[in-house]
Formats: C-alpha cells, structure tokens, sequence
C-alpha cells in the first residue's frame, strides 16, 4: 500500500485538473490534501472524486492513472 494525496490547487497543470500524486513523487505539491493509503491509485482517484469531480493522475509518479 502506497501513501496518495489530491492538489488542492489547478493552475499548477495544464488541464487544469486537480492531480493526485503518490509517495515519493518529485513534483509533490506544498498545498494537498491526504487521501489515505491505497492499494492502487485507481482507489487513491476515486478517494480524490469525493473531494474534487475533475482529478487526474500525476504522469511523473502514476502514469498509470494519467488521463482516467
């Protein structure tokens, strides 16, 4: 299980999406929410729905889950 956490902020990307990025990312906002430990970031995007409708993944750290 990984640590996750949502942007708060949408002007740091270009879609203008709130990204939610993993542990260890190196592009790890200052200004985030925690989201909780998760198997997957599939689980850690939803997670992120309940605070935000427009989330995205964070192509440096779980490109896996860039543009879902």
């Amino acid at each position: 299980m990984d640590e996750y956490w949502v942007n708060n902020r949408t002007d740091t990307n270009p879609n203008n999406d709130h990204e939610v990025h993993k542990e260890g990312c190196p592009v790890m906002p200052d200004d985030k929410t925690y989201l909780g430990l998760h198997d997957n970031c599939n689980s850690a995007l939803h997670k992120a729905r309940a605070y935000y409708s427009s989330v995205d993944g964070c192509i440096p750290c779980i490109p896996e889950c860039h543009d879902r």
